[in-house]
């Protein structure tokens, strides 16, 4: 049968987005399946999509579209009510557009995936198709005046699905649709290709959009209950969104700058959860919990708060994750507790979770939409004369469960950091035909002259879909020719241009191990590091480390009136007596400050940064000055400060660090503004990972 999703815009990123491409990557593997988008906003999609899936839209708002004036455009849309989230996006020229495409539909099921899509579905879908609703908000969730326009118009459905039991029965009981059952079908996940988490580092992993609904306040306040019981975990939380400046001024008051950290955005996210040990979701309502599930199948325990729908139907309390009462701080602290504090409880749970979540695998799930549209067909057949029910699925030996990408611009290349040094890189491409591709890494110079290019030795396997499968290492000898600095991988044939590749999952969890073996056993000889990263625009990059000498910032306090910064000195030289920690004014008017380091053993070192004298001398209403190392005092050679050895690229925003207000000791001679006020004095990470601080009147 041929399965057609309409959907708001599958050009950007969203849990429903993610879910509906999950499901019609399953549903390809027998059936034709197409994904109709009303907007188009982007050149590519956020998340891949297979080319067995054609993927099309309505209505074209790039910049430079005729779409973006059309007739019609301004006029508010005759079928979204008012209320629906979305109204805003439509018009009468998206109706009239969303309209044609439903009446002349070739497809045996059309699937809408919101309530003002499926108001569409159901109105105007030709006779001919199947009208399937998903409902991916929780039922009540939904405006009054959105769920009257539904009473009235769904009849026309054939099936309506929500992706929870619990609010299939709300919708029954608050909504019920006449001669309409729905049905409670879970979102699907697929089996991550990175391995599971051995649930033994330190880190509690929490992911989703930066919402007040997600509660990580409470999170954030729950692991502050902890952090003095349990001083060697960290909090990471990934996501984008509105809530992050008040959940940074939160770390801040409650003394976790370092321990609780703000990650943003990160795709694909199952390299993160793996990281961890334990899940955490703590959100005041959940319309299924998608974190939870790609949690669980990364192999973490979860620690979850019992929303109205959502968790409790995934989680298996005390099996493989612990229920705890919604909104309250003091259970979820109970039961972060009882996981941090007991490894082989995490282990068991981890792998029970592991098993447990196997049930939401996409070609489970899609086996049962299928039979909800076989059972749909079956009573449309009874009731309308003359409707000729969808053809079965192909035949399983006629098609493969995973197709190539159309040209190796479309792949995505996965990068495992290893124990050892090395990084692995893997993709899968279309055939060869007449390339012969290799990897290559290309320098990409910040200024000065670009190195050489590197080609990587490339292993070819042909895959039984048609695809190639290229595979290369990166040794940790290689950074001699790297050096220090950023790269761009690509890969190149003979007959063919560079082609910078697309990032997929970076297992870098081997580098957690790494940087505390550096911070506690500082190597006498070069230090090296190899992290890959994703750009902005999904390119994957490398960033290298090469320095015969290099400081490494290991924590930032900020207390009364004072910032004291510890590290470690990697190198051939020692930190002698009298080591001095200088504070040097960035531009013309050059300045610097000195303190003595205290030496705390295993190159090990601690300084107060001398904030008041810089506060005191300083010329201009912002200056930026620079944390320098001076291991000898009768060597005048400096090492840079740095926060750069992590597994994760922006130290910059994850290590965010408040502000000190400063009033000076005595009047300056020099300062162009005497601070009669506080001067503001942060320290920060530079995009390069070098450390330093900003002297801001303001």
């Amino acid at each position: 049968m041929k399965i057609s999703f309409l959907i708001n815009n599958i050009y950007g990123i969203g849990g429903t987005n993610r879910t509906v491409i999950n499901l019609a990557e399953a549903l390809s593997v027998h059936h034709d399946v197409e994904i109709v988008s009303v907007f188009r906003r982007a050149n590519t999609t956020k998340f891949e999509i297979s080319p067995r899936i054609t993927v099309r839209a309505l209505v074209d708002l790039r910049p430079g579209s005729a779409d973006r004036s059309a007739a019609g455009s301004k006029e508010p849309s005759e079928v979204v009510p008012r209320q629906e989230e979305f109204y805003a996006q439509y018009s009468r020229f998206t109706d009239e557009r969303i309209i044609r495409e439903l009446r002349k539909t070739d497809a045996d099921v059309v699937v809408g995936t919101r309530p003002s899509l499926n108001l569409f579905v159901a109105a105007h879908t030709r006779d001919g198709a199947l009208r399937v609703a998903q409902e991916h908000m929780t039922h009540l969730a939904i405006p009054p005046a959105v769920r009257a326009e539904m009473a009235r118009v769904y009849p026309r459905l054939d099936a309506i699905t929500t992706v929870t039991e619990a609010d299939a029965r709300s919708f029954m009981e608050n909504t019920p649709i006449p001669g309409i059952s729905v049905v409670g079908i879970p979102n699907s996940v697929p089996q991550p290709t990175v391995e599971p988490s051995d649930c033994t580092r330190k880190i509690v992993v929490s992911a989703g959009r930066m919402h007040r609904i997600k509660r990580y306040d409470l999170l954030i306040r729950a692991f502050a209950g902890l952090a003095e019981e349990f001083p060697d975990w960290q909090l990471r939380i990934y996501g984008d969104g509105g809530e992050a400046g008040k959940l940074r001024a939160l770390v801040t008051e409650l003394g976790l700058n370092g321990r609780a950290l703000l990650m943003g955005g990160f795709s694909p996210i199952e390299s993160e959860w793996a990281k961890g040990s334990i899940a955490a979701v703590t959100s005041s309502a959940e319309s299924f919990g998608m974190t939870l599930v790609e949690a669980m199948r990364c192999g973490l325990p979860v620690v979850s708060t019992d929303c109205p729908v959502g968790p409790r139907e995934i989680l298996r309390d005390g099996e493989d994750g612990f229920l705890v009462p919604n909104g309250e701080v003091e259970g979820i602290t109970w039961g972060l507790r009882r996981l941090m504090a007991d490894e082989p409880l995490r282990r068991a749970m981890g792998e029970a979770a592991l098993r447990n979540a196997a049930r939401y695998d996409p070609a489970a799930v899609a086996d049962r939409y299928v039979k909800l549209f076989e059972d749909a067909a079956r009573r449309r057949a009874a009731a309308a004369r003359g409707y000729r029910a969808p053809a079965g699925p192909r035949k399983a030996a006629a098609v493969q469960a995973t197709v190539p990408p159309t040209a190796l611009g479309a792949a995505t290349v996965d990068v495992t950091a290893d124990g050892a040094g090395w990084l692995h890189f893997s993709a899968d491409g279309p055939g060869e035909g007449r390339h012969r591709w290799q990897y290559v890494l290309r320098h990409k110079p910040s200024g000065g002259n670009r190195s050489p290019d590197l080609p990587l030795r490339t292993s070819r396997t042909h895959l039984d879909n048609g695809g190639t499968r290229y595979t290369a290492a990166l040794s940790p000898a290689s950074l001699e020719e790297l050096g220090d600095g950023r790269w761009q991988v690509t890969m190149r044939s003979a007959k063919s241009a560079h082609v910078h590749m697309k990032a997929g999952l970076r297992d870098t969890r081997a580098l957690i191990d790494a940087r505390a073996r550096l911070v506690g056993r500082p190597p006498t000889g070069p230090t090296t590091w190899n992290l890959p990263y994703a750009q902005p625009n999904g390119r994957l990059m490398l960033r290298t480390v090469l320095r015969e000498e290099h400081a490494e910032c290991t924590g930032v306090e900020i207390g009364d009136g004072a910032i004291t910064l510890r590290g470690v000195l990697c190198g051939g030289r020692r930190i002698e007596p009298g080591a001095l920690f200088v504070v040097s004014r960035r531009g013309r008017y050059g300045k610097n400050f000195t303190v003595p380091v205290q030496v705390l053993g295993r190159q090990a070192f601690r300084a107060e940064v001398p904030v008041r004298r810089v506060v005191d001398h300083r010329l201009e209403r912002w200056e930026d000055w620079d944390w320098w190392l001076q291991p000898d005092p009768l060597d005048r050679r400096k090492v840079r400060v740095c926060h750069l050895l992590e597994d994760f690229p922006d130290v910059k925003g994850a290590y965010a660090y408040p502000s000190l207000p400063l009033v000076g000791d005595e009047t300056s001679e020099y300062a162009v503004v005497h601070p009669v006020r506080p001067v503001w004095v942060r320290p920060y990470c530079s995009a390069s990972g070098a450390m330093a601080m900003n002297v801001v009147d303001r």
